[in-house]
């Protein structure tokens, strides 16, 4: 029996081309055991049917709202605007070709206890809905309440994954121009703010294929050179965050010239494997190897 009472979830898809996995999404979500939701939809000018999928949805149940952006927004953008939109005490973010198991909604809202934001594991299928070895765990290295300096390395929070507080939205709107992953910038924020819970489950089915965005992103970072340029630009956004207080932007300032400046003679290679050596606790908290291993992957950082 479906539970149309507590909070107001605010479910937020951005929708580009998705036409082929929609139809499979949204049913999905509309089969949740937790049945306050409300499911904005925004196609982000699609030139398949995805816009008819969407509308054809609206005019059978009332919680799903669709919008048509007048321009292409981008999916950065477009979860900015979808997510300004929301009602809901509660926001949670939605692929367009991902399946949602039942109790993903329930199990969210009912673990999230006094935390700012919470995610979850998937497990990983491909286009014709058959399960890949491994998990999202495996893929990220997944921790709980990761301090904000973890997020300098690594994003641990998919946006699929997730579900906030409504309240958070003041300190993460409008996304920074020159961010690349905004589901790393709710997480980072989230993890400053407050903390962000891990609830190891697996509460959606993350399909893998070649025109996904995720895939298409991962191409676009086929060398190193590129993925650390995007990193940095990342963190240059975290720097300039509004609610940091002055010592933590300062250190992250610190560690963006630190690991700049690393490749350009010896001595700047020695502080910066000292200084990730120093507070290598909080930004690798999800690094379990011995320590040999743990002082060649940091020597690695620095290179």
């Amino acid at each position: 029996m479906k539970n149309t009472e507590g909070p107001l979830v605010s479910i937020v898809m951005c929708v580009y081309n998705g036409e082929k996995f929609l139809a499979e999404q949204i049913t999905s979500v509309l089969g949740q055991t937790y049945g306050h939701f409300e499911l904005l939809c925004l196609d982000d000018r699609s030139t398949d049917n995805s816009h008819q999928v969407l509308e054809s949805f609206q005019l059978k149940d009332a919680r799903i709202k669709v919008f048509k952006n007048e321009v292409n927004l981008g999916y950065n953008k477009n979860f900015e605007l979808g997510i300004a939109k929301c009602k809901g005490d509660f926001i949670s973010i939605c692929d367009q070709d991902d399946i949602w198991v039942p109790t993903k909604l329930e199990e969210l809202v009912t673990n999230l206890g006094n935390s700012l934001l919470i995610f979850s594991n998937s497990e990983l299928i491909d286009e014709q809905g058959q399960k890949l070895p491994g998990d999202l765990e495996k893929c990220l290295k997944l921790v709980d309440n990761p301090g904000y300096k973890a997020f300098l390395e690594n994003n641990f929070v998919t946006g699929h994954t997730m579900l906030f507080r409504a309240e958070l939205r003041k300190s993460i709107l409008p996304f920074p121009d020159n961010l690349h992953f905004y589901d790393w910038w709710i997480g980072f924020a989230a993890s400053y703010l407050g903390n962000a819970k891990y609830l190891n489950k697996v509460l959606t089915q993350y399909r893998v294929h070649t025109t996904s965005v995720v895939q298409q992103t991962k191409k676009s970072l086929n060398t190193r050179a590129t993925a650390n340029a995007r990193k940095y630009t990342q963190t240059q956004a975290f720097a300039k965050a509004t609610f940091l207080a002055e010592p933590d932007r300062q250190f992250i300032e610190e560690y963006l010239t630190t690991k700049k400046q690393a490749p350009a003679n010896f001595i700047n290679y020695l502080k910066c494997f000292v200084f990730l050596l120093k507070n290598q606790k909080e930004l690798f908290p999800w690094y379990k190897k011995g320590m040999l291993s743990k002082i060649n992957y940091l020597r690695k950082q620095c290179v």
